[in-house]
């Protein structure tokens, strides 16, 4: 049997992560430049962007700053 790339939980919160930066490039770009010639290809930018930095964030970032104060608290 072959196991799954991704697990269900991280394939949820990737699929989660996407929506949120999804809308967020999509309120940005047309609230700041409306629907102009480029409109895609800076949506595009800005939706890799927010995916990108929140991703990091919510993936590695706060996990690796509980694991450290957990490990400094003797925990």
């Amino acid at each position: 049997m072959k196991k799954p790339a991704l697990p269900r939980p991280l394939k949820r919160r990737l699929l989660v992560i996407a929506l949120i930066s999804l809308l967020l490039a999509s309120a940005l770009e047309l609230y700041t430049f409306g629907l102009a010639s480029d409109f895609l290809l800076r949506w595009f930018r800005s939706f890799f962007v927010f995916f990108t930095l929140i991703a990091v964030t919510v993936l590695a970032i706060i996990p690796g700053v509980a694991y450290g104060v957990n490990k400094a608290a003797g925990k």
